[in-house]
């Protein structure tokens, strides 16, 4: 923690997960406002798009909990009811109690945490005490929460409704419970495969959360069946949809906004040694709605509901606007150097002040080489180090990659650059279980509310694999293009190399007026080396006369293995000591004795005559016999 001016500075860790939740965009909204009235305060919020997500295949999401060393905080808020996976909450429970820093849990409670949320138990008997009493409702469905281990909000909210249902005497056989997960789709699936299977419907619906009872309500106002003339369907959180809804929704009314401002108030307490409750049940409220039946009181909640329908609706228009923009400029792109450049100019498509890209060091090597991130075993997770890849808001200098500075993991959340930032929320990229780095806004994104979020970091990170994919499939065909030139021992020119070069290079020195000079290179009692030093020698001897060659030549001359033990050197005649050359590099190379025989090779050295129309074809056959007549002068001699 720092000070200034006799003030302590707190630094507190916030996690959660799923952007595209209105819970998670008004607690982050609640959060930034508190950090905002509290200038001593700083805020790190570390998310994921892992509400529903909690198999083995999806848990890398949570990887991004793991950037919060918790030790390097001075206390931690969990916005534990979103978070459904159970390892992760486990992890979370390990990391704060070996950190030992104050720590408050939002509607579940969890080990070494002070609970802060609301009575769902309470709330969820009002619901079903008036529909039982006031609608005499005698048949239900319950569409239950992702419920953990016996607690939690979706396990209270459901044993409420149980036991209300056992004090009034409805028998189990009318009470059908059904697995949901929170989310409409889920919840859509359930009542449409009762309607389609033709199964009688009960009085009543009962969700554990709004999003559930809307997504019930859909399905069946499309099948013809009335909310509430045919079925009663109840909520709970009063969502904002909740309050468009048509019929609007009975529902518990909690103000999430509160809580989270209470959340800050109580852990800002324990920070200053004040003594704190260690549970706070926040109020809720019920409203009992049309979608069950009562009266609506729709009225004074119009007006507030045509002011936030204007102010969504402009800034949809804003976002079309700059989305097509990115869009157009990502898909555009020639390079990820250009998608940054993109993606920074268009940052305030997030609505957020400022914008940082982080890209792991492995993923940023693999631009160049698919071996770096196919090969990397920790590619499922965050490395020892960053890039900072991308800067919105800010002016920085970068280098020929894009980047502007490397961070080691340890130093991420106290980096200078991050030092400066209030309020910061990290969110984790990845592809196809890859991690690729993680992106930082410095508030809560307006694209949020509008379940657009997700959407906006798919899209960069689609463009930016797209990129990478197409480089190194450049490279691979560049690549296989050599290899289909080049011999593979010597790494010269093959036949192939000549059909496509050498004839070219032939065409361009005769247009130009030069001579050319062609030697044609024949390795003496190869046959000898092999039979006596075995083959591997003799590869050895053709991979020696091959780097004579290239330390002899220059990089414009054509070089080739032109089959066997034979090698050809294109230049122009300018060249006077090539040949020269050759014989002092091969004498340096006996001599040294890293070879255990002594390497000679048989030179044919011929240049052509001014005005010559020779082929270039007729120059090599004319050098190979300068180079026979060479062999059997040695052989004789």
């Amino acid at each position: 923690m720092d000070s200034a001016a006799g003030v302590r500075t707190y630094r507190i860790a916030y996690i959660t997960a799923d952007w595209n939740r209105e819970l998670v965009s008004v607690a982050l909204n609640s959060l930034n406002d508190y950090m905002r009235q509290h200038g001593n305060v700083r805020a790190q919020v570390f998310n994921c798009f892992g509400f529903a997500l909690h198999s083995d295949n999806t848990r890398f999401r949570y990887k991004i909990y793991e950037l919060a060393n918790l030790s390097d905080f001075d206390a931690v808020i969990i916005q534990a009811h979103q978070i459904m996976d159970s390892f992760a909450l486990s992890y979370l429970e390990e990391q704060i109690l070996r950190a030992g820093i104050p720590a408050i849990s939002i509607g579940a409670r969890m080990k070494g945490c002070t609970y802060i949320g609301t009575d769902d138990y309470a709330a969820s008997s009002e619901i079903a005490e008036h529909l039982l009493t006031v609608h005499g409702a005698k048949s239900f469905i319950y569409l239950k929460g992702a419920e953990r281990d016996g607690y939690g909000e979706a396990f209270d909210r459901r044993r409420a409704f149980e036991d209300a249902c056992r004090r009034h005497g409805i028998p189990k056989e009318n009470i059908r419970l059904f697995n949901g997960d929170w989310q409409a789709a889920n919840a859509a699936f359930i009542v449409e495969e009762l309607i389609d299977n033709e199964e009688e419907l009960p009085d009543a619906i009962v969700a554990a959360n709004d999003e559930m009872a809307l997504g019930a309500i859909g399905v069946l106002q499309d099948a013809g069946i009335r909310v509430p003339e045919d079925i009663l369907v109840t909520g709970f959180d009063d969502i904002f949809s909740a309050s468009l809804s048509e019929p609007r929704l009975s529902t518990i009314i909690r103000d999430f906004y509160r809580i989270v401002q209470t959340t800050c108030e109580v852990l800002i307490g324990k920070l200053e040694g004040r003594e704190m409750p260690e549970c706070i049940f926040s109020p809720m409220q019920p409203l009992f709605s049309e979608s069950c039946g009562c009266t609506a009181h729709t009225e004074v909640e119009l007006r507030g509901v045509r002011a936030s329908f204007y102010a969504h609706k402009r800034r949809m228009e804003e976002y079309y606007y700059l989305q097509d923009k990115l869009t157009a400029g990502l898909f555009g792109a020639l390079g990820p150097k250009e998608i940054m450049d993109k993606m920074e100019e268009c940052y305030e498509i997030f609505g957020s002040p400022g914008m940082y890209v982080y890209f792991n060091d492995f993923y940023v090597d693999s631009f160049s080489s698919n071996d770096t991130l196919e090969r990397n075993e920790s590619r499922g997770s965050f490395s020892d180090h960053f890039m900072l890849v991308g800067c919105g808001g800010r002016n920085l200098d970068h280098d020929e990659r894009h980047v502007y500075m490397r961070i080691p993991r340890e130093h991420l959340t106290d980096a200078p650059i991050l030092k400066d930032e209030q309020f910061t929320i990290f969110y984790p990229m990845h592809f196809e279980g890859t991690m690729i780095g993680f992106l930082v806004l410095t508030s809560p994104p307006k694209v949020m509310e509008m379940n657009l979020h997700e959407n906006l970091v798919n899209l960069f990170v689609f463009a930016m694999e797209n990129s990478r994919q197409k480089m190194l499939t450049t490279m691979l065909n560049e690549r296989l293009a050599a290899l289909s030139v080049t011999d593979p021992l010597t790494g010269l020119y093959n036949r192939f190399g000549y059909a496509r070069f050498a004839k070219e290079l032939f065409n361009g020195m005769r247009d130009e007026g030069n001579l050319i000079r062609v030697l044609f290179l024949d390795v003496d009692n190869m046959k000898t080396i092999n039979d006596k030093h075995g083959h591997e020698n003799g590869d050895l001897a053709l991979k020696t006369v091959s780097r004579v060659i290239r330390d002899s030549c220059r990089k414009s001359d054509f070089k080739m293995r032109y089959g066997g033990d034979e090698f050809v050197i294109i230049t122009d005649s300018g060249e006077a000591d090539i040949k020269g050359r050759l014989e002092k590099n091969l004498a340096e190379v006996n001599g040294s004795g890293e070879l255990p025989f002594c390497l000679n090779v048989s030179i044919g050295d011929y240049s052509s005559e001014a005005g010559s129309e020779d082929s270039l074809d007729s120059l090599l056959i004319k050098a190979d016999e300068l180079m026979y007549r060479e062999k059997t002068l040695r052989k004789s001699s």
